[in-house]
């Protein structure tokens, strides 16, 4: 009898296409690439790779888990796209997981009691999308846009305790965040810190609507007008 419990993650939130799946809370495989701009060449391939690896067909999955935002819009998307064709096509529940509480969820058992867990996503130049978490992983402050200057974090920052950075955009604050307690760590965004949130909304039964639901993108496409003439005058 197949397990009741598998749940495939997909997290495209920022360049790192990324897949896995999970047994309860139990991570069994994932499957990513660094590539830039390769997420809609990749994301059905590593998924059927990592089904393959696992033995077990769409209609025995529990339900699909997505990073839902913020991130890179365009990854979202995709990521998106691909997460309702699977539960449309197969009957399947969709969880929905916002991002920044995926990559805080990597840094609990780092943290200790009275720590900040500081997760930021790249979103060009000095700004990052963000939140603060307890060290339980606790939100503490919701998910925002933030440009990083001398007044970032100044609400949290305390001598006394330690501020744990992580994310692609966490390099940025390093120069400005140094009167606190900083330890940086070597986190990004992936399937493979979703198992654990994704089970408990499986046992909750928190599901999202197909029909309805579109990625959290915080901020729209970044468009540049084309300075290419197609047309002589």
């Amino acid at each position: 009898m197949p397990d009741p419990n598998h749940i495939l993650h997909i997290n495209s939130t920022t360049g790192i296409c990324s897949v896995a799946i999970s047994s309860g809370k139990e991570l069994i495989t994932c499957k990513e690439t660094t590539e830039a701009n390769s997420h809609t060449e990749v994301i059905t391939l590593f998924i059927n790779e990592v089904m393959k690896e696992v033995g077990i067909t769409y209609k025995e999955l529990s339900a699909v888990a997505l990073a839902s935002g913020p991130g890179s819009y365009t990854s979202l998307r995709v990521g998106c796209s691909t997460a309702k064709g699977i539960c449309f096509g197969n009957d399947i529940p969709l969880i929905t997981i916002p991002s920044l509480d995926i990559l805080a969820s990597s840094c609990i058992a780092m943290a200790k009691e009275g720590d900040y867990i500081i997760p930021m996503i790249d979103a060009r130049r000095m700004e990052v999308y963000t939140a603060v978490y307890d060290y339980n992983g606790n939100k503490i402050d919701q998910d925002h846009a933030l440009i990083i200057d001398d007044m970032a974090y100044q609400e949290y920052i305390d001598d006394s305790i330690t501020h744990h950075l992580l994310g692609n955009g966490a390099k940025k604050t390093l120069d400005l965040l140094t009167q606190s307690s900083v330890q940086l760590h070597q986190k990004y965004s992936s399937a493979a810190y979703m198992p654990d949130l994704a089970n408990r909304a499986l046992l909750a039964q928190e599901f999202s609507d197909l029909g309805y639901f579109e990625p959290f993108y915080l901020k729209g496409a970044n468009v540049t007008k084309s300075k290419k003439k197609y047309f002589n005058n």
